[in-house]
């Protein structure tokens, strides 16, 4: 058995689990948390809902992303097993483009889909979208560069074991480095903290996890020879908003 169909088979594992617990349904797992939330006796009514899935994904920068700047927001965690039926209980044609995540204004109605459209807004509103036009540029560069890796990777999926082997020993020894090694040497010149300019920006939420997301779905440490974005990683999960928030989130093996 390969280490994909492991990771697959442990996930449909845990999505049993979890679907039969009191506070899930077989349908939608939702929770509405913030970073302060539950430590205050008055709750606010929140202002955004974000709709994804039972994983983290795409969807985790943006959850990162509210608990950092502690807005409440509706964390609507749907089943993806019950979703990829193609007679599940989930109607998709609810959600605009029948993809997700979607994130809902709960103020005025506003919805919004695509994921990095939805941090970008997110960061506009909270000031973490670069504090020049360059800097938002960068942003969205290194926010591509993600998605670049991200899309090579995907290409291993569903693929018979032999093709993925050599998908990923080229994803791991071509791909990687072609992006790590430049992301690397700008963080360094940058002093290591953050990847644009003097202070956090929605890229920094989007490569800490997508880095992690890499090492946990092909189980390699991808940053072994990357240790400046390592430490980096780590100061991001160390930001005590996003710390709390990963202490209480639900299990997901991605």
């Amino acid at each position: 058995m390969s280490k994909f169909s492991i990771v697959k088979q442990w996930y449909l594992c845990a999505n049993f689990y979890l679907s039969r617990s009191p506070i899930y349904s077989s349908q939608v797992i939702s929770s509405v948390h913030s970073s302060h939330r539950r430590h205050e006796k008055i709750m606010s009514t929140p202002k955004y809902k974000l709709i994804y899935f039972d994983y983290m994904w795409l969807g985790e920068p943006i959850r990162y992303l509210l608990h950092y700047v502690k807005e409440d927001f509706e964390d609507v965690r749907l089943d993806s097993v019950e979703w990829d039926k193609p007679d599940g209980k989930i109607d998709k044609n609810i959600y605009t483009y029948q993809k997700l995540p979607i994130l809902e204004n709960l103020e005025n109605g506003f919805k919004l889909g695509q994921s990095y459209a939805i941090a970008r807004y997110l960061a506009r509103k909270y000031n973490l979208a670069g504090k020049t036009e360059e800097e938002a540029a960068k942003c969205d560069e290194y926010a591509d560069v993600v998605k670049d890796v991200l899309k090579r990777m995907e290409q291993m999926w569903d693929k018979d074991e032999k093709t993925k082997a050599e998908l990923l020993k080229f994803w791991l020894e071509e791909t990687v480095p072609r992006y790590f090694s430049v992301i690397e040497s700008d963080l360094k010149k940058n002093g290591g903290k953050y990847l644009v300019g003097n202070d956090f920006t929605w890229v920094d939420f989007v490569l800490s996890h997508t880095a992690q997301l890499f090492t946990m779905y092909t189980e390699t440490d991808v940053l072994a020879n990357y240790p400046v974005i390592k430490e980096y990683q780590h100061q991001i999960f160390e930001i005590p908003q996003i710390k709390a928030y990963i202490a209480k989130r639900p299990l997901s093996p991605y």
